[in-house]
């Protein structure tokens, strides 16, 4: 333990080169201090990738319309993709499996936390259903609803993933030289 009355002897000892390296460490630490508090998972990804250096799965939700039908594609849930339909174009994020359509193990997640729904005016709508712990897009705390759009980075409870968008076409000329897209039964990728 050090004592008071030690401590302006110990700060006469370091030369101003050890106290430049004090207070970058003290700025680093601080800065770690910080992510602690604000996104947990993401320092324990961090931490993970430095002791394992392995790559840690990306969580994410993909959006997808085919010949008119919505579908989010998802590992939230389980950590593997699956695929959801909702033939309103809403679906629901939060702790409850009950409550929600997409249902994570998360605390800090409320029971139904934010919702995701389609409309073809405006696209995919992220809004927060009066969670507790908030909503954020891209680092900032969604206030009411938001556009999403391809690679934003979203944030609910201590899960962070990132929104994809897919649309997939059906093709109404299908030509078999058309060198810039690929057939797929009967589909068209773009």
């Amino acid at each position: 333990m050090a004592y008071p009355n030690n401590l302006a002897e110990y700060r006469r000892m370091f030369s101003a080169e050890d106290e430049a390296e004090i207070e970058s460490k003290l700025g680093l630490f601080q800065a770690f201090s910080k992510l602690y508090e604000n996104d947990r998972k993401l320092l324990d990804d961090m931490l993970a990738i430095e002791s394992n250096h392995q790559l840690p799965i990306v969580n994410y939700i993909q959006s997808m319309i085919c010949e008119q039908q919505i579908y989010i594609i998802s590992n939230l849930a389980t950590g593997k993709s699956k695929s959801f339909y909702s033939k309103d174009g809403l679906w629901t994020i939060g702790r409850d499996p009950r409550q929600s359509n997409i249902a994570m193990p998360d605390k800090r997640l409320s029971r139904c936390h934010a919702a995701l729904q389609y409309s073809p005016e405006q696209g995919f709508i992220l809004s927060d259903l009066e969670s507790t712990n908030g909503t954020y897009v891209n680092g900032e705390k969604l206030q009411r609803v938001y556009a999403l759009r391809d690679g934003d980075r979203i944030r609910i409870g201590s899960s962070l993933f990132h929104f994809f968008h897919c649309g997939i076409e059906r093709s109404t000329t299908e030509t078999p030289d058309d060198s810039n897209s690929s057939t797929e039964g009967g589909r068209t990728l773009h």
